[in-house]
């Protein structure tokens, strides 16, 4: 049978929720006692996130001594090998993996004081792979694929009881999940997750008209990738799923305005309503506004000038209404058809101008340490927005640029939605 490769790099569980993991697989070969009188047993446990996320802990081991994970794949386990009932797979199609804890080359592991053994730098999830530093037949890391079934066993040696003899523990069986990837709605762009220096120390003053309220510029990691709108939410969209069109403005491509921050919030929770009921999300996502952080990293695009196109923002790069690069005007009184401007790296559309994009955030100023994931929560009547509109200047369209609006409509604030992990604001 054939099963579909699936790669979720981004959504791998880390190793501190393992606490959280449930047992998983069936298990297979009687392990005997050894010299603590006890046999050590093999547990396998999968993370409650995203991902396959395996786990291997042994328990009742010799403390001190050394051990290695064993991994194989055939149709049945149960062979004979040299060193005893090994109860895996035939040669040329296992493998050790799991590196000890000092990190060096060698795949043994050392048991604790308390005859624990775990994978530490082994947790695998499907479409990641297995580390295996001394591998049969050679790849590293063997590749997962989602319904596969994989054979696990912990062998280790025993010297109170015999210098130099073996022991192995019982065996455990586990099969993959088929991981079920989202559906995102039509003109949403992946955004890989990654770290980058979020503001600005633009001076006072033309052409940026910098200010305290981006400062200090500080590092900011986005640790999940999510989706976002290639382009802000249209009219047409707005009215598919609220049944109502707002705008001022009237036009089917042309971005909806005069949404509050609420009014934004319920058009995304419908949106998630209406994709989950149609099985194309899964737990714990949703349909939402961006974080302040997330509009800006995927604004920037992996720039670090005021504007993702570089120093400069002029009439030809995006709807606004004066350039302070070029001392003109750009005829701009209302915002436009989206996607009417080239994109970012990113591939999207006008995050510099057209409307002025409600964030999940308030305002707060900027700390110096470096933050991961930040969302500055709480009940406000103020959230931020971001990206400038059609009748703003070059310096309110920066990326780094923010403001703190009340929260009511207003018909030069639109907004564009992510999908990511739920977030409460």
């Amino acid at each position: 049978m054939h099963y579909p490769r699936v790669i979720l790099p981004a959504l791998i569980v880390a190793l501190a929720s393992i606490s959280r993991a449930q047992s998983v697989g069936s298990s297979f070969c009687s392990p005997t006692n050894n010299s603590t009188g006890s046999a050590a047993i093999l547990d396998a446990s999968v993370g409650n996130g995203l991902g396959s996320n395996l786990h291997l802990e042994v328990t009742q081991g010799v403390p001190g001594e050394i051990g290695f994970f064993l991994v194989g794949s055939a149709a049945s386990p149960g062979v004979l090998v040299s060193d005893g009932m090994l109860c895996l797979v035939g040669s040329g199609t296992s493998a050790r993996f799991g590196y000890n804890t000092s990190g060096g080359s060698n795949s043994m592991g050392l048991f604790d004081s308390a005859g624990t053994l775990q994978n530490i730098a082994g947790t695998s999830t499907v479409g990641s792979g297995f580390d295996v530093p001394d591998s049969i037949p050679g790849s590293v890391p063997i590749t997962i694929i989602s319904g596969d079934t994989w054979h696990f066993q912990l062998w280790y040696r025993d010297t109170p009881s015999a210098p130099g003899s073996s022991n192995f523990t019982n065996g455990v069986s586990v099969t993959f999940p088929t991981v079920v990837t989202p559906t995102p709605i039509p003109g949403m762009v992946l955004i890989p997750p990654g770290t980058f220096d979020m503001g600005s120390n633009a001076a006072p003053g033309a052409p940026y008209l910098g200010d305290i309220s981006t400062q200090p510029v500080h590092s900011v990691t986005i640790s999940r990738s999510f989706w976002m709108g290639e382009t802000e939410v249209t009219q047409a969209q707005f009215q598919a799923v609220m049944g109502t069109n707002p705008s001022s403005f009237p036009g089917p491509n042309r971005p909806v305005e005069r949404v509050s921050w609420n009014g934004a919030r319920a058009f995304c929770a419908a949106l998630t309503a209406q994709e989950l009921a149609a099985g194309n999300l899964l737990p714990g996502m949703e349909y939402r506004l961006p974080t302040e952080a997330e509009w800006e990293y995927a604004c920037r695009a992996g720039s670090q000038t005021e504007f993702h196109f570089g120093t400069d923002l002029v009439c030809s790069d995006a709807r606004f209404n004066f350039s302070y690069h070029s001392n003109s005007g750009c005829a701009s009184n209302a915002s436009t058809v989206v996607g009417s401007y080239p994109p970012n790296a990113f591939g999207l559309h006008d995050m510099h101008g057209n409307l002025w994009e409600w964030c999940l955030d308030t305002y707060d100023q900027y700390p110096g340490a470096a933050q991961t994931d930040p969302l500055v929560s709480g009940n406000s009547s103020y959230r931020i927005v971001r990206g400038g509109d059609s009748l703003n200047s070059s310096a309110h369209c920066r990326s780094a640029f923010r403001l703190s609006i009340p929260t009511f409509p207003a018909r030069t604030v639109g907004f564009r939605v992510v999908l990511g992990a739920i977030l409460v604001p």
